[in-house]
Parts: C-alpha cells; sequence; structure tokens
C-alpha cells in the first residue's frame, strides 16, 4: 500500500459560497476515504494562474498526479483561458509534458457541442486532457452526455464518468458540523441568484421580485419562518429591498473565510430551501434537507433529474409562479418524512459512487485495489482545515495584490486577469513588496496544509 500525493488545483474565494464549499469537499472526499491511508490532496494550485514549464516541471518531479475540480470549470462567457478554452490555464504544449495522470473530480456543465459554432480551441484541449487522464467525472448524468458531444471518439473514453459534486454528500463527509438529522420546524430558506446568466434566462428582478414578495408573505401568513440566503453579493438584492418590509431574516454566505463550514450550519437548520443556484440545491440535499428549485438552466434541471425528482422544478415565468410555489412547498411538507427516507436512500448511492470512484483511482494510480469507506474528519481536523484555507487564501489574495501592484492589471477573485487598472503611486510600493512573488509551481510545492501531519494516523480516528 502506498499513500499517493495529489495536487489539486483549485480556487480560493469568499464571494461565491458554492465555490468556496465545494473544492474544501473535495479535499475532504479525498483525504477521508480509507482515513487517509491512501490519498493525500493537501497541496493546492490556483487553476487559474497561468502554467509555465517549471509549474509543469514540479508537478512531475513531486506529486502522484493532479485533481482539477469540481465546479464549473467548462467554458463560460468570461474567465475562460485563451490557450484552453475553459478554465484551466494551460497550453496544450504545456499539457502534453505532464508526465503525471490527471484527475478531473465532481466537474459541472459543458456548454451542448453545436457542430456549427464550436469552441475549436476547447474542443482541441479537452480532447487532450481526456486523454491524459485517468478519472474525468462530471456531477450528473446530463453532464457527461454534454461532455461526450465534445470528444473526437466519444466511444473509447472509459474514464468519463458521472461523479456526484462532494457537496451533495455533506452530511456524510461532515456530521461534526452538520448535527443531527433534519429539522421538523416549519422553516423554509429563500435563495435567488441573480447575475448574468440569470437576468439572459429572463430571471428580471422587475418581474420576480413582485411574485417573490407575495410568496412570503402567503407562507408567513401560514406560519412559516423565512430566511432569505446570498451565495453572493447580487443574490441579497431582494433581501435589501424588501427584508425589513418582510421582516426576513437574512444570511449572506459570502465575504469572509469563516463561512465555509458556518454556511453549513445554516444551510443544516433550513428543512426546505426554495433556490436558483445549482449549490443552492446541492449543499441543503447533501444535508437531507428537501430542495426545491428555479428552473432557470441545465445545471438545476439536471440535478433535479439526478435525485428523481423533476417535479422539486419550478417555472419562475409561469403566470401564477406564487401560486404554483406554494403547491410544491405544501406538497413537500406534507411528505417530509418518506421525502427525507427516499432521499437519504439516493445520497447513499451517492456515497456509494464516491467511495467507488476513489478506489477506481486509487487503483489506476497504483494497480492496487483497495476497498475503503469514508472516515469524517475529526474536530480538530476540521479547525485545521479552517486555519489552512484562512492561510492558503490570505497568501494567495497577498501575491494577486503585489501582481496587480507591480503590472497595473487587477486580478480577480481566485487569480483571474481582469482590468487594466491605473499603477499605484511609487509611495505604495513598499507595501506591496512585503508580499514577495513566487513561481506558481512552488507556491503549490510549498503549501502544505497542516492536515498532512494528521491524515498519516487519522486510522485511530475510525
Amino acid at each position: 500500500m502506498s499513500r499517493q500525493r495529489l495536487l489539486h488545483l483549485d480556487l480560493k474565494t469568499v464571494y461565491s459560497y458554492g465555490d468556496q464549499l465545494l473544492f474544501e469537499l473535495v479535499r475532504h472526499a479525498f483525504n477521508s476515504w480509507g482515513g487517509g491511508d491512501y490519498l493525500e490532496l493537501t497541496s493546492t494550485s490556483p487553476f487559474r494562474e497561468k502554467a509555465t514549464s517549471s509549474f509543469v516541471d514540479d508537478i512531475n518531479e513531486n506529486f502522484d498526479g493532479v485533481v482539477i475540480g469540481g465546479g464549473g470549470i467548462f467554458p463560460r462567457r468570461t474567465n475562460a483561458a485563451p490557450d484552453s478554452g475553459w478554465q484551466w490555464n494551460i497550453s496544450v504544449e504545456l499539457l502534453k509534458k505532464l508526465k503525471k495522470p490527471i484527475i478531473v473530480f465532481g466537474a459541472g456543465n459543458p456548454a451542448k457541442y453545436d457542430p456549427e459554432s464550436y469552441n475549436k480551441v476547447f474542443r482541441k484541449h479537452i480532447n487532450q486532457t481526456m486523454s491524459q487522464s485517468i478519472f474525468f467525472g462530471l456531477r450528473s448524468t446530463g453532464a457527461v452526455d454534454d461532455m461526450r458531444g465534445w470528444l473526437d471518439e466519444p466511444d473509447s473514453a472509459p474514464q468519463l464518468t458521472l461523479q456526484p459534486c462532494p457537496t451533495t454528500i455533506g452530511r456524510v463527509l461532515l456530521p461534526r458540523v452538520v448535527g443531527d438529522g433534519p429539522s421538523t420546524d416549519k422553516r423554509i430558506g429563500i435563495q435567488v441568484g441573480l447575475e448574468v446568466a440569470h437576468l439572459q434566462s429572463g430571471l428580471e428582478p422587475g418581474a420576480i421580485f413582485p411574485q417573490l414578495r407575495n410568496l412570503i408573505e402567503t407562507l408567513q401568513s401560514d406560519g412559516w419562518d423565512v430566511e432569505f440566503l446570498g451565495h453572493k453579493r447580487a443574490d441579497m438584492k431582494f433581501f435589501q429591498e424588501y427584508g425589513e418590509q418582510l421582516g426576513l431574516t437574512g444570511r449572506p454566505l459570502y465575504g469572509n473565510t469563516k463561512v465555509l463550514f458556518n454556511g453549513i450550519r445554516d444551510y443544516a437548520r433550513l428543512p426546505i430551501i426554495l433556490g436558483a443556484r445549482g449549490h443552492s440545491q446541492m449543499i441543503p440535499f447533501g444535508l437531507n434537507n428537501i430542495p426545491l428549485s428555479l428552473s432557470t438552466n441545465n445545471k438545476i434541471r439536471y440535478f433535479a433529474q439526478e435525485i428523481g425528482h423533476p417535479e422539486f422544478l419550478i417555472d419562475p415565468w409561469q403566470e401564477d409562479f406564487t401560486g404554483a410555489a406554494l403547491t410544491q412547498i405544501n406538497t413537500v411538507d406534507a411528505n417530509r418524512a418518506a421525502l427525507h427516507a427516499e432521499l437519504a436512500q439516493t445520497q447513499q448511492r451517492f456515497v456509494d459512487r464516491t467511495t467507488s470512484n476513489l478506489s477506481t483511482i486509487y487503483e489506476r494510480l497504483t494497480g492496487e485495489k483497495v476497498t475503503a469507506d469514508l472516515v469524517p474528519y475529526s474536530e480538530r481536523e476540521i479547525s485545521l482545515a479552517q486555519a489552512d484555507y484562512d492561510n492558503d487564501y490570505e497568501r494567495r489574495r497577498l501575491l494577486e495584490a503585489a501582481v496587480a501592484a507591480k503590472t497595473g492589471v487587477k486580478r480577480k477573485e481566485g487569480g483571474a486577469t481582469g482590468e487594466v487598472v491605473a499603477k499605484k503611486p511609487a509611495a505604495a510600493a513598499p507595501a506591496a513588496a512585503a508580499a514577495p512573488a513566487a513561481p506558481a509551481a512552488r507556491s503549490a510545492r510549498t503549501q502544505r496544509s497542516r492536515l498532512r501531519g494528521l491524515i498519516g494516523g487519522r486510522a485511530s480516528n475510525r
């Protein structure tokens, strides 16, 4: 038996709760499998940082493989790297020099392949990535089907398979954070995403806000305690306009690193969620709560189909949205016990799929077949995971600030190059110098989590 040391290409952010949590839970899944005896995923590097030859050399010399994911890392209107057409910022030429296997884990939905207007860069890059991957797991069957459309030889990619997002098994990975089983209170959470994609789909505040207000007023008159959650700043627009008037509790799950696990605690106490983001469905499902969805995109629709409940989708553009939403809320409320039992069985299927996939990954890395369970982190390991997230986020923030001061190019969250801004006056230079720049590969190599020292002895915590 040999423990495989893997590099995680990830995103550290405090401005998108789904992204903040999902990358952390990818690490938890790998490190929890078999109590940490087989896989070590603690070293990290930003996947949006432009890869260099030294970065590739460092991986080849010091790691057994590369994990990228999860999240929506495939073609986007913004933040796709020109060399790849998706968010992994590495050229095909450098990718071919990578000698260690690639593992894509719990990634999101690629765009559907359109032979008339497809992204040629992405198609070339993703076929090369697929050929160097030993595992390529996407978070829904629909996403797997969409990815096959991009492949030159779709029937010869056995590594392409279903891998649910680890947020869908949060109760199993983090029972010490989640606490007891689903609440029986008459409490519901509302979450509405209002980014470009939502607006372009037709989810305009002027159209949805009045109906949402009517829905909340009716729920409150029926005895429901309603809370409003925001994964990003834009999500809180409704709360800012109507929260005081409606007497709502608002929970912004962004802005600091501490919401990493506190957000799970907030979701755990809401037995029913009506949300408009993929992770406002996946996270509560992972806590064995009931996820109702505003049906605005394939990510949400695919997930509802994956858990066997397309009726959980609510069309936000129908004339009587309020009535339809109330009907669905009352229906699931009347059937809570049966739904909780059924959803728990579905989640167990996701857990079994995850452990089987991790076994497959280990076997393809080592040639050894191992069957093992997920052993949740101890309280101490959870505290260390939070501290490591805090430190790594701050380190990246300082490095990005130093680059911005030096080049005049502002760095967006997670390492994506943003707009050019005016350089700071010379007087500000000493402050930037306090954060010395480091090659991307070196930062990955030296960023060892304090968890690593615990992983070798995790068997004692079983």
